[in-house]
């Protein structure tokens, strides 16, 4: 199963692009639609770097939603998954409360768990908050 491009256009959105390094909002170096890793100071990128690697990047989340998922995810969930994982980490995804109800059948649950991951460095962000009911959105959709 491969991400949509809904769910591509999700992460792009909440992510935006930046072609030059810069430290989130909790210091870590960033880059593109929010690439971390290998990323130092004075990094720059092209656009169509940024897309290649958004294509070869996202094989990795979706192969570890599916590996999560142990109940079959419909195109809508899976979509929304990678995106939450895009943001939260597969490690995170994984150990998620949205996860937990996807994975026990209990949607409702796992649309509303969405919301729980609304912070960056222990403050609410709202770009967090908007972030979640996009992807709580689509999960349910």
């Amino acid at each position: 199963m491969n991400i949509s491009k809904k769910g591509i256009e999700l992460i792009k959105r909440f992510e935006g692009c930046r072609l030059e390094a810069y430290k989130d909002i909790v210091g870590v170096w960033t880059i593109g639609f929010g690439f971390t890793k290998g990323v130092k100071a004075g990094d720059r990128m092209t656009m169509e770097e940024c897309e290649r690697r958004l294509t070869d990047e996202l094989r990795e989340y979706e192969a570890g939603v599916l590996q999560a998922c142990a109940v079959y995810p419909n195109q809508n969930q899976f979509d929304a998954l990678v995106c939450f994982a895009w943001n939260v980490g597969i490690g995170g995804m994984s150990q998620s409360s949205v996860l937990k109800h996807h994975n026990n059948k209990d949607t409702l649950n796992a649309m509303k768990a969405f919301a729980l991951w609304n912070k960056a460095g222990g403050k609410v962000v709202q770009g967090l908050v908007n972030r979640r009911a996009a992807e709580a959105a689509l999960y349910f959709n």
